[in-house]
């Protein structure tokens, strides 16, 4: 057995037949990632059936059972696919270059099974921005100026969302304090973050991001980080790991930006190697096919 996956959710809820349960069994003893998944699952299997006595909303809970498992191990077919498509690069080095290029331009986004989602980045900048107003001149812009809506969280609720996998640190970057969170909707928390001359809201969504809707944004490495980044006042960054959108909308620095980064779950920026390895394989697919 490789990773459990799907698995996890069905081992925390006994639904395994004898014989996969005492596989998995065997591979917990030995894989803490998984042991992790499992712990966390069955975390939040208690918090959902103790009931709104937690404080955690229910739909939210409910949001992040759904992303607590891992999205499974890799089908072996596009393993061998990809092996092949190695091979293709060996071959081809001393060939073209400019089929490497080539293919390192086409390699997909990897595949996410997570529902995708439009994050609105120009409604979070305009409410950045009537926010920063605010602050400058408290007297002209009206003293309520958020438009997130939504469900103001309390300090327990937003310190037990951040316990339960729903990162709601504290503090980011080192001095950015929390200020306030909301509920928006069933499953979108808005964070709002303050240090000295420096805002910072975070937004964190279930879903992945639509490619479309990135428009206006440079795919760059952040902290290690595969993120999109749309310069300007406020600069906007987004990316999804473990099936959530992450949004940092701020009017921060570099240095500190990738601060932030690096406190979230993140997805890894692949290799030129692993990208150019995609890349082919796409180039191959559509070989085959004609």
């Amino acid at each position: 057995m490789t990773h459990l996956g799907a698995d996890v959710a069905a081992f925390v809820d006994g639904q395994l037949s004898p014989e996969r349960e005492e596989l998995a069994r065997r591979h917990l003893s030995g894989c803490e990632r998984c042991r992790e998944l499992v712990i966390q699952q069955e975390q939040l299997k208690r918090r959902m059936s103790a009931g709104p006595s937690t404080g955690v909303p229910a739909h939210l809970a409910a949001a992040l059972a759904a992303v607590a498992a891992d999205p499974g191990p890799a089908d072996p077919r596009g393993r061998q696919a990809l092996q092949r498509s190695f091979g293709v690069v060996v071959a081809l080095v001393g060939a073209s270059a400019a089929v490497l290029l080539l293919a390192y331009v086409l390699a997909p986004t990897p595949p996410t099974t997570a529902d995708p989602v439009s994050p609105d980045f120009d409604g979070y900048a305009a409410d950045f921005l009537q926010e920063a107003a605010s602050e400058r001149a408290p007297d002209v812009v009206a003293a309520s100026t958020s438009t997130v809506g939504g469900e103001r969280l309390s300090t327990a609720e937003l310190d037990e969302l951040d316990a339960d996998g729903w990162p709601c640190h504290v503090t980011l970057a080192g001095d950015l304090d929390r200020i306030e969170g909301r509920l928006v909707g069933d499953a979108e928390v808005s964070l709002r973050y303050e240090g000295e001359h420096v805002q910072l809201h975070l937004i964190e969504q279930i879903g992945a991001l639509e490619e479309p809707a990135m428009a206006g944004f440079d795919r760059r490495t952040v902290a290690g980080s595969d993120v999109w980044v749309r310069e300007g006042m406020p600069t906007v960054v987004a990316w999804e790991a473990e099936g959530v959108v992450y949004t940092v909308v701020t009017d921060a620095g570099t240095d500190r930006i990738a601060q932030v980064v690096s406190q979230l779950p993140s997805t890894p920026a692949r290799s030129t190697v692993e990208r150019i390895e995609d890349g082919l394989h796409r180039m191959t697919s559509w070989v085959a096919a004609g």
